[in-house]
């Protein structure tokens, strides 16, 4: 950790500053929609389970109304299709705002560092250099 702040302070790169702040907002707003899609694809699992659940219903609604034994057994197929798709609804509804108010908290923002200042200095370092002067003095 020690070491990625040492090699920042040695960075002497003009682009450094703008691309950290470029990566910080990345972050920052990561840290907002992850939240926020993970609560919406839980939300469609939700929804789809829902529609598997009433279209079970509806091939068994169908199936009964194609073997009718009179007319009290197509009254009770009624019945109990929409008590069937009811149940589903109070049974998934709760799971549902479960998973929209996962997606309504407060985003964490994450605590934003900020860059170290850079020393005043007017000396240039020269990767081609002799050993025998380390640095030169520029006007």
């Amino acid at each position: 950790m020690e070491e990625g702040a040492e090699e920042t302070a040695r960075n002497t790169s003009l682009y450094y500053p703008a691309f950290q702040y470029i990566f910080e907002a990345a972050d920052m707003t990561a840290s907002f929609w992850q939240p926020a899609l993970k609560a919406i694809g839980r939300a469609q699992l939700e929804f789809a389970g829902l529609q598997a659940k009433q279209t079970r219903a509806f091939v068994h609604w169908a199936y009964q109304w194609m073997h009718p034994t009179g007319p009290a057994e197509i009254f009770n197929a009624n019945a109990q299709l929409w008590s069937t798709i009811m149940q589903d609804y109070a049974e998934a509804a709760p799971r549902v705002a479960a998973a929209v108010e996962t997606a309504t908290e407060a985003a964490t923002i994450p605590a934003i560092l900020h860059l170290p200042a850079k020393p005043a200095r007017d000396t240039l370092i020269l990767l081609d250099r002799d050993e025998a002067a380390s640095e030169r003095r520029v006007a």
